[in-house]
């Protein structure tokens, strides 16, 4: 491993060293204008929920049949037969 390099002794003794150095005062002037560009915090409104698409109610399917049956089991004898039937069906 390398050795580490010790720091000198000028560094440790001056006194004004500082990681960081202080900000300079502004003058009068230039206080008034940092003021004046600083915008005013604005409240952002809120971003709208999605609608959520409601389905809409459909009718059940209704299906219908008429049968309408004409025989004629003897000559000159006429037989009709009605079957009317109507089914509900449930859409899914």
């Amino acid at each position: 491993m390398a050795k580490r390099k010790k720091k000198s002794s000028k560094v440790q003794k001056k006194k004004g060293a500082r990681a960081r150095p202080k900000a300079k005062k502004q003058t009068k002037a230039a206080r008034g204008k940092a003021a004046a560009k600083r915008p005013a915090a604005t409240a952002k409104p809120k971003r709208a929920p999605a609608k959520k698409r409601i389905k809409q109610p459909t009718a059940p399917a209704i299906e219908t049949v008429a049968v309408e049956v004409i025989e004629q089991p003897a000559p000159g004898v006429i037989t009709v037969t009605d079957v009317e039937e109507t089914e509900l069906r449930k859409v899914s």
